[in-house]
C-alpha cells in the first residue's frame, strides 16, 4: 500500500518537471514552422523580384554591349558608354560579393566592357565574344540557382 503514494509522488514530480519541457519543445517547433512560412511568404517575393530585375539588367547590358561591339569603335558616343557603365555598376551592386559565381560574373562583365573601350582588333573581338558568351552562361547558372532558392525552402545566409 505504501507503493501507491510513492508512485503518485513520482508521477506528480514528472508532470511538474517534464510537462514544461515538452510544452517548450512543442512551442519551439510551432514557432519555427510559423517563421518558415512567414519567411517564405515575405522573402520569396522579394527574392523573385530581385531575380527578375537582375535578369532584365543583364539582358539589357548584354544586348547593348553586343550592339556596341558590332557597331564599331567610331560609332559609339560617350553617352552610350555611360549607359553601359551604369548597367555594369547596377549589376555589380545587385550581386553578393561573398559568392564565387557572383564574383566571376562581375569580373567577366568588367572584362567585356573593357574590350569595348579599346579599338577593335581580331584578338579583342575574340576576347569580347568569349566574355560575352561566358557571361550569358554564368548568368543562367546564377539565375537558376537563385530560382531554386526561391522555390525550395529559403535558407538563411
Amino acid at each position: 500500500m505504501a507503493l501507491v503514494p510513492i508512485l503518485s509522488l513520482i508521477v506528480a514530480g514528472l508532470a511538474v518537471f517534464v510537462g514544461p519541457v515538452i510544452s517548450w519543445r512543442v512551442a519551439k517547433r510551432q514557432l519555427t514552422a510559423t517563421l518558415e512560412v512567414s519567411n517564405k511568404q515575405i522573402i520569396a517575393p522579394m527574392r523573385q523580384a530581385w531575380i527578375n530585375n537582375l535578369r532584365d539588367i543583364l539582358s539589357e547590358l548584354l544586348s547593348i554591349a553586343l550592339h556596341y561591339h558590332v557597331a564599331g569603335f567610331e560609332d559609339r558616343t560617350d553617352q552610350e558608354y555611360q549607359h553601359l557603365t551604369h548597367l555594369e555598376y547596377k549589376v555589380s551592386l545587385m550581386l553578393n560579393p561573398l559568392e564565387g559565381d557572383h564574383q566571376r560574373l562581375e569580373k567577366l562583365i568588367a572584362q567585356m566592357t573593357a574590350r569595348l573601350s579599346q579599338q577593335g582588333s581580331a584578338k579583342l573581338d575574340s576576347e569580347f565574344e568569349t566574355c560575352h558568351k561566358a557571361i550569358v552562361a554564368l548568368s543562367r547558372q546564377v539565375l537558376k540557382r537563385e530560382w531554386v532558392r526561391v522555390k525550395d525552402r529559403i535558407q538563411p545566409p
